[in-house]
């Protein structure tokens, strides 16, 4: 069985630079039975995750008005002999799927989401999303509450949807006791919850000098503007809180991944509704205690796993803190507990979507 991926343009699929999209994708190949017939088509860029199976387009904004658009329609050129039998599998740009669907109708086409798709271009409304329905061989969503979401305000329910979450394997070298470290990593902006963060870390840090707080990450916003007023202030604050606050800036996935390692708790205070939550799984793979906002994706991954606040704010999460930074056989006791119910090996997800591609393949084909 052959297979098609194609990224949102945005996505740099390197190991540095790699965000969300493009980690779920690396992560599920890795393990996939299809893993040398996958080809993975993206925006050019150097030393390439996946080398032999990335095939970088160049695309041209100014003819097509839209990087992704470009993408798609150069896709399709190179991809000419639409009587090959593969399935096609679109990630996270719904509106994109008009050109797949206009051009091509003898292969199954996936279309895979990682964000709310209410509030996506090309499946906002119901229409957009029922025509989804109708056309795509296969919807895929990382949590159920994103499915829970297309499916508002349809009318029926459909067998064409599928929940495969992301995945990420069990860090062994993580040993148990670990370091006295607590974590933020994150963009710093608001819906991130990181001011809550810094608000709750600036009452207990000096009463707690055996161990470190640690910010890790930057606004990703290209607003300088933006820039100025709200995520220098944020670091300016949390760096003067005490001598055992630690602000890395941002750093490559693998030195995040690294220091969570050794590092006791994770804190993911986001206000907004997590599609998924990407940085809470890399948390419990490491064994740490994570520590949520009980929204969203995130309620699916911490439920049982770590520490779940209702409406999260910075009284919360301190008087949180305080009981397990005084309770050290409380936060080994969860923290042992977080891999009895880990469900995101990668061979078992991978396993379970290759399952999902051969049954459609087989069925489109028959």
């Amino acid at each position: 069985m052959k297979i098609d991926i194609i990224l949102p343009f945005r996505e740099k699929f390197t190991l540095s630079k790699a965000s969300a999209v493009s980690t779920s994708v690396k992560n599920s190949i890795m393990y996939s039975a299809y893993k040398n017939n996958i080809k993975i088509y993206g925006q050019r860029v150097n030393k390439p995750i996946l080398e032999n199976n990335f095939i970088g387009i160049k695309t041209n904004r100014l003819i097509h008005f839209s990087n992704n658009v470009s993408l798609i329609k150069n896709y399709l050129k190179l991809n000419s002999n639409y009587n090959e039998k593969k399935i096609i599998e679109i990630h996270n740009r719904p509106y994109l799927l008009k050109y797949l669907f206009k051009k091509i109708k003898s292969n199954p086409i996936i279309i895979y989401f990682h964000n709310d798709p209410t509030e996506m271009k090309g499946s906002k409304t119901i229409f957009e999303r029922e025509k989804i329905l109708q056309n795509a061989t296969a919807i895929v969503f990382v949590s159920d509450f994103l499915k829970e979401k297309f499916q508002e305000g349809l009318s029926h329910i459909s067998s064409k949807l599928f929940v495969i979450p992301n995945s990420l394997n069990i860090n062994k070298k993580s040993i148990l006791p670990k370091s006295n470290k607590v974590l933020f990593v994150g963009r710093l902006v608001k819906q991130k919850g990181v001011e809550i963060y810094v608000d709750a870390i600036s009452k207990i840090a000096k009463n707690y000098p055996d161990w470190e707080f640690i910010l890790i990450g930057n606004s990703g916003s290209r607003n300088k503007f933006f820039k100025k007023n709200y995520d220098k202030e944020i670091i300016k604050k949390f760096t003067s809180i005490a001598p055992n606050t630690n602000y890395l800036g941002f750093v490559s996935n693998n030195e995040v991944l690294k220091t969570m390692q050794i590092s006791s708790i994770l804190v993911v205070p986001s206000l907004w509704e997590e599609p998924f939550g990407l940085t809470a799984i890399e948390g419990l793979s490491n064994r740490m205690l994570v520590i949520g906002n009980n929204v969203g994706g995130l309620k699916e991954i911490i439920f049982k796993r770590g520490v779940l606040i209702n409406n999260i704010n910075k009284d919360k999460l301190l008087l949180k803190l305080i009981e397990l930074l005084n309770n050290p056989e409380l936060i080994l006791d969860i923290q042992k507990k977080c891999w009895e119910t880990y469900i995101y090996d990668q061979d078992k997800v991978s396993y379970q979507q290759d399952q999902m591609r051969k049954n459609i393949f087989n069925k489109f084909f028959e």
